[in-house]
């Protein structure tokens, strides 16, 4: 029943492309023109950065008569960045660190720094860090710490099948992550200090799904059927959520008093809503044939849903963004194997798991800009937070 259950949460946890979406968030994009000096690998970070991003119409070491001017130099592990406006130094940043390969990171936190002295939209995804576990060997997991591109990677947790890492406080410091050994055990890592701490061990499954502040959403199998449970850190009270007699999974917290989980009860993994006080159960989307991810933020959420019936070759996972407010959906995607959601803290992006035969890629899609990028991977993602 347990290696069911397993089956069961990592294909809604895991199972692009042309994609939709909104609208743009302002007509006329910033003119401007940078100078580049140093390492051709910082510079492809920086072309990436702007890309992905989007908000800007620029050139790169060539002249373009715009009206503003970056002087990026990359020396000695530092990044200086000089701002000109109308040919006048306005503003001088350094950007450094203690190693070579955390580059990625200054040139993220420059960028953003851009995007932020002209007041256009958050992009907060640029200097995120993306913690994920990665398949290795069998019954091998390890889990690593990368900046959204994943040009840098860093291992932080190896040995042993080391599974389903979450943040655990927003300066991304310490996360909570699951071991499975003789029985799953949760664990507190301070990434700063080294320090682990046991939370403590179940029978069946041990995941946590989601964090918002002292409170976890768990899904745990302590008799051999999944149900999600809410955990409070500070009182250390383990609360039962769901009491169905089949499989509730995934869950996530949606606003002050709602979470959405996945759950078989019309027969196959469909998303639903609780209300937390009055404990009334709602399904969610009425699209698909299967439901196996979705994540939540603000009046949103997005929902990974198959839309193929097929027996014999690879069936088509999609994802939709759904607006509680007005019933709406808006189709993210439109072919592949397309899971596990996961929104930008702030709400602007959507990173998700796109699999591909034995290997797996991490895409991003900007949701206003209606644009999507991946960062392919070698070995078989199991699951990120960012």
């Amino acid at each position: 029943m347990i290696k069911k259950i397993i089956i069961f949460t990592i294909t809604a946890l895991f199972l692009f492309a042309n994609e939709l979406v909104i609208t743009k968030y302002f007509n006329e994009k910033p003119k401007i023109n940078i100078l580049f000096n140093g390492d051709k690998n910082v510079l492809k970070i920086l072309k990436m950065d702007l890309k992905v991003l989007d908000h800007f119409n620029y050139s790169i070491n060539e002249d373009n008569n715009a009206t503003y001017r970056f002087e990026f130099t990359y020396v000695n592990k530092k990044l200086s960045v000089k701002y000109f406006e109308n040919d006048i130094l306005k503003i001088q940043r350094i950007y450094k660190s203690n190693s070579y390969a955390y580059f990625p990171f200054l040139v993220h936190k420059a960028v953003y720094d851009i995007n932020e002295y002209f007041s256009l939209p958050k992009a907060k995804f640029l200097i995120r860090k993306v913690i994920y576990s990665m398949l290795v060997a069998p019954k091998q997991a390890n889990i690593y710490l990368a900046d959204y591109t994943l040009s840098y990677k860093k291992r932080i947790i190896s040995g042993g099948l080391n599974i389903f890492p979450k943040w655990a406080d927003e300066k991304q410091n310490v996360i909570y992550y699951t071991k499975l050994g003789r029985l799953p055990t949760l664990y507190k890592l301070n990434l700063l200090t080294g320090k682990r701490v046991k939370i403590f061990t179940s029978q069946g499954l041990l995941i946590v799904s989601d964090v918002k502040k002292d409170k976890l959403l768990l899904t745990l199998a302590p008799q051999g059927q999944p149900d999600v449970y809410m955990y409070d850190i500070i009182r250390k009270k383990l609360i039962k959520l769901t009491k169905y007699k089949g499989i509730d999974v995934n869950a996530k917290f949606w606003g002050d008093n709602k979470v959405v989980f996945v759950s078989d009860r019309f027969g196959m993994p469909m998303v639903f809503s609780k209300t937390l006080n009055k404990g009334l159960i709602k399904r969610v989307l009425y699209h698909g044939k299967n439901q196996v991810g979705v994540d939540a933020y603000g009046d949103y959420l997005v929902i990974s849903t198959r839309e193929t019936n097929n027996a014999f070759d690879r069936n088509t996972f999609n994802l939709f963004l759904v607006n509680k407010n007005d019933d709406s959906l808006k189709r993210l995607t439109f072919k592949g194997q397309n899971s596990y959601p996961n929104f930008s803290v702030d709400g602007n992006s959507i990173m998700f798991i796109k699999r591909e035969n034995f290997y797996s890629k991490i895409g991003i899609i900007r949701l206003n800009e209606n644009k999507v990028f991946y960062y392919p991977l070698p070995k078989i993602l199991q699951s990120f937070d960012w």
